[in-house]
């Protein structure tokens, strides 16, 4: 045979021969809460720019991080930390190695895993400091889909809804650390109880997640304080609360009161705590206190009486500008449009009377009357209680009904002693009877009252029927 098979040695090799390493790596683990932890983020389903820029927020003595970027002109990327329902992967961890050849050394650090998640910005329609807006009731900001989604969509589909709008509330924090917007949406961070990555549905985070979802004014739950666990920050619209609470006409209740008139209301509520607000007021007209607490009555006055003008219109109609309600919707004629529509903007951010909307004004307007005291004023009581009988009427809300929304702001659910009543001014409650048609006398039940006080307690997230194991 002519030809012939060459032998593999015959080919040169470019290989450089091998040679057994003689230097040796020093290996470091560094460990310690002290230690600033990297981060390891993945995006599934997308691609994140490379001139993306996170800002990070934690909360004091905590480890848990939450990042958020609005570098992109229309996206907004948020990165929070994985919770993951396998009980095979809670104990993993997850670790990043710097290698400096120069002292050929290798640094091992624990890294936090995150998952970033992207959403669209939604603009909001501005106008210009010399241009007055075309009508005095504001244009909704949420887009018309999210209108529709929260109108006909599913539960996914609203709780994605919620979570763009809450990206782009931490947006507009920016950097300010007592930023009460960026504080409410870093309360939804909860402290690590020993594994990494718990099942939501099993962990407080879970209590923070569902909350942000509800139509409920947001607690400050690192408040010192019962009074500020719902400042008058969240609760009074539009800001700043002060100033609309001042707005608040108070001088017709005023001169009726010190002419011995009734004053007349709608409201049971205000009917009942009017006259013992104003004469506390005009016996110390220089004492802020009871000023305040008259102008936050009035405040309460008017969130009822636009409860009953929405709940009266189809809930798929859109509610008209103010000034096109009928004459007898508000009584306080000198109230502006423009605050009315402002107001009702607020509680009604898609022009519409949905469940949600009417839902949040009533939970903030019984956490409002927790700030209107009792006949004796108390200013450093550690408790804030209130009747929900009359509000339950003035909300057309069943006792059950009234009581479930006060547990959710995490209030409880207790009867009064007569000695409490008697100390809060509430006399003629204490230790009522009736007489029967057999001529028997007997006491009547103690009604139940929303007490706030700590610690503050949410009810419980329910986490559904316990699934069987795979056999």
């Amino acid at each position: 045979m002519s030809d012939k098979k060459r032998k593999a040695g015959a080919q040169e090799s470019d290989r450089p021969p091998k040679k057994p390493q003689s230097t040796r790596v020093r290996v470091s683990h560094i460990p310690g809460p002290d230690v600033a932890r990297p981060v390891v983020a993945s995006s599934p389903g997308i691609t994140l720019p490379r001139d993306v820029k996170f800002k990070s927020f934690s909360k004091k003595n905590q480890s848990d991080l939450l990042l958020h970027s609005t570098s992109h002109p229309t996206i907004d990327y948020t990165a929070v930390e994985n919770n993951t329902s396998n009980a095979a992967e809670r104990h993993i961890r997850h670790y990043l190695a710097v290698f400096d050849p120069v002292s050929n050394e290798l640094k091992v650090t624990e890294a936090k895993k995150m998952t970033v998640r992207n959403s669209v910005r939604q603009l909001e329609q501005t106008h210009e400091d010399d241009e007055e807006p075309t009508s005095n009731f504001p244009p909704p900001t949420p887009s018309s889909r999210a209108a529709l989604t929260e109108a006909f969509g599913t539960k996914k589909s609203k709780k994605a809804v919620a979570s763009s709008a809450e990206n782009r509330l931490l947006a507009r924090g920016g950097d300010d650390a007592d930023n009460p917007i960026s504080n409410a949406i870093l309360s939804t961070i909860k402290d690590e109880d020993g594994l990494p990555f718990n099942n939501i549905a099993n962990s407080v985070e879970a209590e923070a997640v569902s909350r942000s979802n509800k139509p409920l004014p947001q607690a400050d739950l690192s408040a010192t304080e019962i009074r500020h666990v719902y400042p008058l920050s969240a609760l009074v619209f539009p800001a700043p609360a002060r100033t609309t609470l001042s707005q608040m006409p108070v001088a017709d209740w005023r001169d009726k009161i010190k002419a011995k008139e009734a004053v007349e209301s709608r409201s049971r509520f205000v009917a009942n705590r009017v006259s013992y607000l104003t004469r506390a007021y005009l016996a110390n007209p220089t004492d802020e206190q009871p000023l305040r607490a008259l102008q936050i009555l009035r405040y309460i006055h008017l969130l009822l009486e636009i409860h009953n003008y929405i709940s009266r219109l189809p809930q798929r109609r859109a509610v008209p500008p103010p000034e096109k309600w009928p004459a007898n919707a508000i009584s306080d004629t000198s109230l502006s449009m423009a605050f009315l529509g402002k107001l009702t903007a607020h509680f009604l951010p898609t022009g519409q009377p949905t469940t949600h909307a009417k839902t949040l004004l009533q939970t903030t307007i019984l956490a409002l009357t927790l700030h209107v005291p009792p006949p004796k004023f108390q200013p450093e009581s550690k408790v804030l209680a209130t009747d929900p009988t009359d509000m339950a009427l003035d909300l057309a809300l069943q006792p059950a009904e009234a009581a479930k929304l006060f547990r959710e702001l995490g209030c409880k659910m207790e009867s009064m002693t007569d000695a409490e009543l008697r100390a809060v001014g509430w006399d003629k409650i204490a230790g009522r009877k009736v007489v029967t048609d057999d001529g028997k006398e007997i006491a009547l039940p103690k009604p139940k009252w929303a007490k706030l006080r700590f610690p503050i307690q949410f009810p419980k997230v329910s986490t559904g029927r316990p699934q069987a194991g795979r056999r």
